[in-house]
C-alpha cells in the first residue's frame, strides 16, 4: 500500500476546476483509494489528500478568503444553496477525522477511473467540479 500524505500547501489549488473532490471517512479505505488511483494511471503528484484541523486551515472556510474553500464559496455564491452545502460537507468531514481527496480529470474516462478508484475506498460526496458547474457523480 502506498503511504498516505496530507495537507501539502505547495500542492493545493486555489479553485478545483477540472477536479474530482470526494470524502473518504476511515484511513485504510483511503490507502485503498490511494492505491487504486495510482493503479488505474493517477499520478501520485496530482492527487491532493487533505487531513484534519491542517487541512481545514489549509482551505480555510470562511477565514481570509484565500482558501481552497472560501475559492469555491466566492464561485458558487449565485448557486446559493448548492454551494454551502458542499463547503459544509467537506469541512464536516475533516472536522470529523475525514479525508478530502481532490483529483485533476479532464475527460470523461478521467472520471470514470477516478470515481472507481474512490468508490473502492468507500468514497461519498464524489463531486466534479468545472468552472461553471458541479456535477455529482
Amino acid at each position: 500500500m502506498n503511504e498516505l500524505y496530507f495537507n501539502k500547501p505547495d500542492r493545493l489549488m486555489t479553485y478545483p476546476s477540472q477536479r474530482v473532490c470526494a470524502i473518504i471517512d476511515e484511513r485504510d479505505n483511503a490507502s485503498c483509494a490511494l492505491d487504486a488511483l495510482i493503479k488505474s494511471g493517477t499520478r501520485e503528484e496530482d492527487i491532493e489528500i487533505l487531513y484534519g484541523k491542517e487541512g481545514i486551515d489549509l482551505l480555510n472556510p470562511g477565514a481570509s478568503g484565500h482558501g481552497f474553500f472560501s475559492k469555491i464559496a466566492d464561485k458558487f455564491q449565485s448557486f446559493g444553496e448548492l454551494g454551502r452545502k458542499l463547503i459544509n460537507s467537506y469541512e464536516s468531514a475533516l472536522r470529523q477525522g475525514g479525508y478530502v481527496f481532490v483529483i485533476p480529470s479532464y475527460s470523461d474516462a478521467d472520471k470514470g477511473h477516478i470515481r472507481s478508484s474512490l468508490e473502492s475506498g468507500n468514497a461519498r460526496e464524489i463531486n466534479f467540479f468545472t468552472s461553471w458547474y458541479v456535477e455529482a457523480m
